[in-house]
């Protein structure tokens, strides 16, 4: 009973270091991805305001885009200044993304909730802000594996010429073999046969024995 308790567990953990690789894998690629979508992507729209405000809806069309944001505190007390914000697409309550500042301050964050027309709902207090709002075109880094969908052809390399196999040295026949020309006497004796009768070449029986 012990030793299956030990087996079970042995089962879990590796099931569980399994689970933690998949992770870690998915949050390299989207690390990666981002890092290549960063360095292309084009503003959309720009909005600026203090307050409490909803934006006019925008439209991205590709699946990764981004928000710039920056908060400034209109008062010396910046700990009653804040700033959030929340990202919805158009005919839905539930927001995609939630933002939250707890200080004056820029950032920068990523949305990928795809392509579709989006507005913006941003709560501020004792500050002003501008959000810039950019679409971004992500490709596959170098080296990665292929994303879905996409396809890859590159030519087979050449195998080495193989070499002819030796050729194998031819048998020579051998000859014929008297059963009999074993190297003993010729004229006998030779025991008998299975069915107790001497052979043609040895035909003259003598105690148990058979001679010419």
């Amino acid at each position: 009973m012990r030793g299956r308790i030990v087996f079970l567990s042995l089962i879990l953990l590796f099931v569980g270091l399994a689970i933690d690789l998949c992770l870690l894998m998915a949050a390299s690629w989207d690390d990666t991805r981002i890092a290549n979508a960063q360095q292309n992507c084009d503003e959309v729209q720009t909005f600026t305001g203090s307050g409490i405000k909803e934006t006019q809806p925008f439209t991205v069309t590709s699946e990764t885009w981004r928000l710039r944001y920056d908060f400034e505190s209109t008062t010396p007390d910046q700990q009653s200044s804040s700033f959030d914000m929340s990202v919805y697409k158009t005919g839905n309550t539930i927001p995609e993304s939630v933002i939250t500042l707890e200080r004056p301050g820029s950032d920068t964050t990523y949305i990928q909730a795809g392509a579709g027309t989006y507005y913006l709902s941003i709560g501020s207090a004792n500050a002003t802000w501008t959000v810039t709002v950019e679409e971004c075109s992500a490709s596959a880094p170098p080296g990665s594996a292929n994303p879905k969908g996409s396809t890859s052809s590159s030519a087979p390399a050449s195998k080495p010429a193989s070499k002819p196999a030796p050729a194998s040295p031819s048998r020579k026949p051998r000859p014929e073999r008297n059963l009999f020309d074993s190297g003993g006497p010729e004229n006998g004796p030779v025991p008998l046969m299975p069915d107790g009768g001497c052979p043609a070449e040895f035909s003259v029986e003598r105690a148990g024995l058979c001679y010419q």
